[in-house]
């Protein structure tokens, strides 16, 4: 049994240098991943003490299994695992000494968990000093469990109702978006385009539309939490509730029923707001954190090369491993399926339907608050709600986050977003319908917001704000209608995103009792602004712009838009029509140019499509065979006819070769099979 025990210890040293510490230092740089997905204390603790203790018992199970046939046997396998734990060990080191390839790595980890665990079967000195070491997973644990943020979130000091002044009696009805610049939605002219985005323009016919509102902050961890509580991010705040006790869910508990549902958040605190996490098993929670962490692990200890074969853990929130989108997609259908908020990019429209259908009229008026990972990457869905892929990872790793250096490649990232909002503007038709069903419309205080917006430059700042991106990210869409309200109205003022929580007091004619940052957007102070103010991520230093100098950046980015899209009054499928040769779409495909040799990525689905299923494969991605000539022109082909035009390219990491990506509207599939080209042109 001593010898056991000392085994265990081993075991469980050697695992936590090789794998709990990596997770746990990774965990303390990014607390959010415990925030986004509503990870309770209990969660939190009884999976870091699972991952320190489990991992090495199922270990020494098998070695004292193996010892059922011989202890010699035994030994070996508590050798082997020493070599194995102390190989992850010094690939981790290697990883970041030195640069090789990614066999010599392999080799080199190898070498050293051999030669390490070939001494401690033979000197005592070794074995003695890991023996030393036993207390080191205990203190690796108690030093990750009580460090500043991570103990917040362990051990939390949940936000209680507050009392507000004076009564409230209207519902309300609030919907945050992710990532969406109100760019997106207007026209040449600066307009609503209420063809393309009609959820958006019956929202604005009875509402006030702030047309210069923008975000302070440009990550949704701090962005969200910022107009929830009207206050200014700060740096050690977490978007949990100790962190935002006076959030518009404490503000407004005392008066109103809560349906509420965060996506990347738990900023209500679950004595106010009812826990939707606790839909899934604890089986469940633990084995989706622990899935999650196993490939953000992966990235961590594999060499370079094997590295960038695996899902992106940077371009997904919360279920980094993605997995098929069981959502509903047509319009007749009810949610078949809850999932929790670790899932964040699986099933957005079957929990965004699922909070929709929680929305009644009822003795007490409710607060009914959406935030929605939508449009938010990963790019999948179509205005008509079908999804083009099943996967939230692209089919070549990389497609969506890289290829900067192409503009042609940016501007299909760009259209996949653009058709993303329209979906998004789908769901708020549904959410209208609701409320016009329950006899809530004219009553309910309605806004529709986001959190900030995306950019498209060709370097790597998608969605980081600075002096370049600014124009891009920082306008927000932020519509607003008061009780009763009827006729659409227009205001210029520079409304921040911290304003818009005042506003909701002040168009209800309350007092909040509590200190904001932000104002009224109908206040003096706001409508007198002249300059925009955005903090730095990380820094929270101040970017200020002057606002007739944006007015013009912004006014570029529109201009870009329109030249590449067109606006709804084009028609629907004018959104497909971008690339070089665009005469070419609708002409037969034995007129546009020779067949080119490619590898389809989603070449087994063409065999078989049914749109009635939810899903058409309109994003054709190919990779290129034979001699690699990036940049030729291309047009594809959908049953015999150009549906779409584009450029081969590659990506600027990885070696992936020359590539296809282009998107076809779904219009050109029929059921069955369809037949698929990709052609040079000329």
């Amino acid at each position: 049994m001593k010898r056991a025990g000392w085994a265990y210890l081993n075991l469980a040293v050697l695992w936590t240098f090789a794998v709990a510490q990596p997770l746990f230092d990774l965990l303390k740089d990014n607390p959010e991943f415990f925030a986004a997905r509503g990870s309770t204390g209990f969660d939190i603790v009884s999976f870091s003490v699972l991952l320190v203790l489990l991992p090495p018992a199922l270990l020494l199970g098998i070695e004292l299994l193996l010892g059922l046939i011989r202890p010699e046997v035994e030994k070996a396998a508590h050798i082997v695992f020493i070599a194995v734990l102390v190989a992850l060990i010094a690939a981790q080191a290697l990883k970041d000494a030195i640069d090789a390839s990614d066999t010599v790595l392999i080799a080199l980890s190898l070498v050293v968990g051999a030669a390490l665990a070939a001494l401690w079967a033979r000197a005592e000195p070794v074995r003695s000093f890991l023996n030393v070491l036993s207390p080191v997973p205990l203190v690796f644990l108690l030093l990750f469990l009580f460090s500043g943020q991570i103990s917040e979130l362990a051990f939390p000091d949940e936000a209680e109702a507050r009392s507000i002044g004076g009564v409230a009696r209207a519902p309300i009805v609030v919907v945050l978006l992710d990532e969406l610049p109100i760019n997106t939605l207007v026209d040449a002219n600066g307009e609503l385009d209420d063809e393309r985005f009609p959820g958006f323009g019956q929202l604005a016919a009875s509402a006030t539309w702030f047309k210069n509102a923008y975000t302070v902050y440009d990550s949704t961890e701090r962005a969200q939490p910022a107009i929830m509580d009207g206050n200014l991010p700060e740096k050690d705040h977490q978007p949990i509730s100790s962190d935002h006790p006076n959030s518009i869910f404490s503000l407004f508990a005392k008066t109103h029923r809560m349906n509420v549902d965060e996506e990347a958040t738990t900023v209500c605190s679950r004595d106010l707001c009812e826990d939707t996490i606790v839909d899934e098993s604890y089986g469940g929670r633990m084995s989706s954190m622990a899935e999650d962490l196993g490939l953000v692990w992966l990235h961590v200890v594999s060499p370079p090369d094997i590295e960038s074969d695996l899902a992106s853990v940077s371009e997904n929130w919360g279920n980094f491993g993605g997995g098929e989108d069981q959502a509903v997609q047509n319009e007749d259908t009810s949610p078949v399926e809850r999932h929790t908020r670790a899932n964040l990019n699986r099933g957005r429209p079957v929990r965004f339907q699922a909070w929709i259908d929680r929305i009644e009229e009822g003795r007490r008026p409710g607060l009914n608050f959406k935030h929605t990972l939508l449009p938010h990457v990963p790019w999948q869905y179509l205005p008509s709600g079908r999804l083009y892929r099943r996967a939230p990872n692209d089919a070549i790793p990389g497609l969506s986050q890289q290829a900067f250096e192409d503009q042609g490649q940016l501007d299909v990232l760009l259209q996949r977003h653009v058709l993303q909002t329209g979906f998004a503007d789908r769901m708020l038709q549904r959410l209208w319908r609701r409320l016009r069903s329950e006899g809530m419309w004219d009553e309910s205080l309605i806004v529709v917001a986001a959190d900030h917006g995306v950019a498209f430059p060709h370097r790597r700042e998608r969605r980081r704000l600075g002096r370049e991106t600014a124009a891009e990210i920082a306008p927000i869409p932020l519509f607003i209608k008061a009780p009763g309200q009827t006729r659409a109205r227009e205001n210029d003022a520079l409304v921040e995103t911290i304003d818009i929580l005042p506003t909701i007091f002040d168009v209800l004619n309350l007092d909040p009792r509590v200190r904001m940052d932000g104002k009224s957007a109908f206040s003096d102070e706001v409508q007198s602004r002249d300059e925009l103010r955005f903090l730095i991520r990380n820094t929270f230093e101040e970017l200020r712009i002057r606002a007739d100098v944006f007015a013009r950046e912004r006014q570029a980015i529109v201009d870009r838009n329109q030249r590449l899209f067109g606006s709804g009054a084009d028609g629907p499928e004018r959104v497909f029509e971008i690339g070089p040769n665009p005469e070419l779409i609708g002409q037969p495909a034995a007129s546009a140019g020779r067949a080119l040799d490619v590898e389809l990525s989603y070449g087994g689905d063409y065999e078989s499509v049914d749109p009635a299923s939810g899903y058409v494969p309109a994003h054709v991605v190919a990779r290129v065979n034979g001699p690699e000539r990036e940049g030729r022109a291309i047009a594809v082909a959908v049953n015999g006819t150009v549906r779409a035009v584009g450029s081969t390219f590659k990506l600027t990491e990885g070696d992936e070769g020359e590539l296809v990506s282009v998107m076809v509207p779904e219009s050109a599939f029929r059921k069955g099979r369809n037949r698929v080209q990709v052609l040079e042109v000329g």
